[in-house]
C-alpha cells in the first residue's frame, strides 16, 4: 500500500498524453508512439498488479517494439497462464490506461479489489525486447 502523497507524485510523474483518451487495449496490447506511452505503461503496471492480486499469481507486462517501426512501441499484459490478457479484461485495461488522475485510479482499484483479501499481494514480472 502506498501513501497518498507518494501515489500522487507517481501519477504526476507519468502523465497521460493528450492522445491517450483514444488508446484502446486489443490483442496486441496498447500500441502507440513511444512519446505517448509513458502514462499508459505506468497505468498498465497498476492493472497488472490488480490482476495479480485477484488471480493470486504472477502477471507479466511485456514492453515490445521489435517488429514495429522505430518510433512505434507497445505494452501488453501476460496472464498467469502465459497467454494474452483475458478478453473480458481488455475494457478494464482501457479504462485504467485512460484514468486521468489518482482519484480515478483509486476508485478503479477499489472497485476491482473490493472482494480481495487485503493481505493478498500482487507480483508483476516485467519483460522487454530490444532492437539491437
Amino acid at each position: 500500500v502506498m501513501d497518498a502523497e507518494r501515489a500522487e507524485r507517481a501519477v504526476r510523474a507519468h502523465p497521460l498524453s493528450q492522445d491517450a483518451a483514444s488508446i484502446r487495449y486489443g490483442t496486441a496490447g496498447f500500441r502507440d508512439l513511444a512519446e505517448r506511452l509513458d502514462g499508459v505503461v505506468f497505468r498498465t503496471g497498476i492493472l497488472a498488479a490488480i490482476r495479480s492480486r485477484i488471480c493470486g499469481q504472477v502477471v507479466g507486462i511485456m514492453i515490445t517494439a521489435s517488429h514495429n517501426p522505430e518510433r512505434d512501441n507497445g505494452v501488453k499484459i501476460v496472464d498467469p497462464s502465459g497467454e494474452m490478457l483475458a478478453a473480458d479484461w481488455e475494457p478494464l485495461a482501457t479504462e485504467c490506461a485512460c484514468a486521468p488522475d489518482l482519484s480515478h485510479l483509486n476508485d478503479f482499484a477499489l472497485r476491482l479489489l473490493a472482494d480481495v483479501n487485503e493481505t493478498q499481494h500482487g507480483q508483476v514480472l516485467i519483460g522487454w525486447d530490444t532492437r539491437s
